[in-house]
């Protein structure tokens, strides 16, 4: 729903299978999360992403993402300052208790490359009482004018027990067809663009490509960017299947991708080879499609999944995030 460009609320997955739970024990589990959700709005101090995962159902998407995001910020050290997001974005959720969320912000430190490191965690229990939810985490890592080495992204949506849509990419910054060293460059002499394929190939028959509903989203995406839609059927052995290649493959998979944007990216290469005016024309670009990216899916689709006030309140501090203020 979040953009990097790339944004972690496209349009949602289909409705998640009803569970096996009983819808009293499904408006219990609701009333539990909403006693923890008044009891952590009480708290003054901020969560840990640790703390914030913690708190929501457990999935194994979630566990991936907490170790990658976890290397990342071990990397990157020093280079990141720390967190000043408000202690109501860290950990926020809607009165009736159906979703929660955490999102944590680090700017980069001064003289370093790194623009932010953005980190969402989203859950919300889809109405009808049948246990269905949506849940979204992404890990965005933005960098400044100094290179024009592609951003991170990371993003997992899962929308039943046995489904998952992935998308792991270094998001270029210019306009490729006019720029083929860069692809060279980010995409086949660092080996994503092989790791990649073969990565997504151990994924199938589970695994499909997934196209998303937005044009602009599409366009934004590198030649290289693992994009799939993970289906692992309806039966008793879905869940079992999905969690067994988001442990498996998906993880190692996601590592290989950070792994790859920190030694070839993350370093600040390549903008000592632009122009004043070139590089000036790139930061533009990121702005404008920050911006584009932010209208068209955080501010129209948060409020789908939380309180208007709620959404308002996170959206505006990923807003300071995006467009540097």
């Amino acid at each position: 729903m979040l953009p990097a460009p790339t944004s972690c609320c496209r349009a949602a997955p289909p409705p998640s299978r009803p569970s096996c739970l009983s819808p009293a024990a499904a408006a219990a589990a609701r009333r539990r999360r909403m006693a923890a959700v008044r009891s952590a709005a009480a708290s003054a101090s901020r969560v840990s992403r640790e703390e914030a995962v913690a708190r929501m159902p457990p999935l194994a998407h979630r566990e991936v993402m907490l170790a990658v995001a976890g290397e990342a910020e071990a990397r990157l050290g020093a280079r990141l300052l720390p967190s000043e997001v408000p202690a109501d974005v860290a950990w926020f959720g809607n009165a009736a208790g159906d979703a929660v969320g955490s999102v944590d912000v680090r700017r980069g430190a001064p003289g370093s490359s790194i623009a932010f490191m953005l980190e969402a965690w989203f859950h919300r229990e889809l109405p009808g009482g049948g246990g269905g939810a949506i849940d979204i985490t992404a890990l965005i890592v933005n960098l400044n004018g100094a290179t024009d080495a592609p951003h991170l992204v990371m993003e997992f949506i899962q929308g039943g027990p046995a489904s998952l849509i992935v998308l792991l990419d270094l998001l270029p910054r210019v306009d490729l067809p006019l720029h083929p060293s860069y692809i060279h460059r980010y995409y086949a002499a660092t080996g994503l663009d092989a790791r990649a394929r073969r990565r997504v190939a151990g994924l199938v028959p589970q695994s499909r490509p997934y196209v998303s509903p937005s044009l602009l989203v599409r366009s934004l995406w590198s030649p290289a960017a693992v994009v799939a839609d993970v289906q692992c059927g309806e039966g008793p052995g879905g869940a079992a299947a999905l969690d067994g290649i988001v442990r498996g493959e998906l993880a190692a998979t996601a590592m290989d991708v950070l792994g790859v944007w920190l030694e070839h990216c993350a370093g600040g290469g390549g903008g000592g080879e632009m122009e004043a005016a070139e590089r000036e024309r790139m930061v533009a670009r990121d702005r404008k499609v920050a911006a584009a990216e932010l209208e068209v899916n955080l501010a129209a689709n948060l409020p789908r999944m939380f309180d208007a006030g709620v959404a308002d309140r996170v959206v505006a501090e990923i807003r300071k995030a995006f467009m540097g203020s």
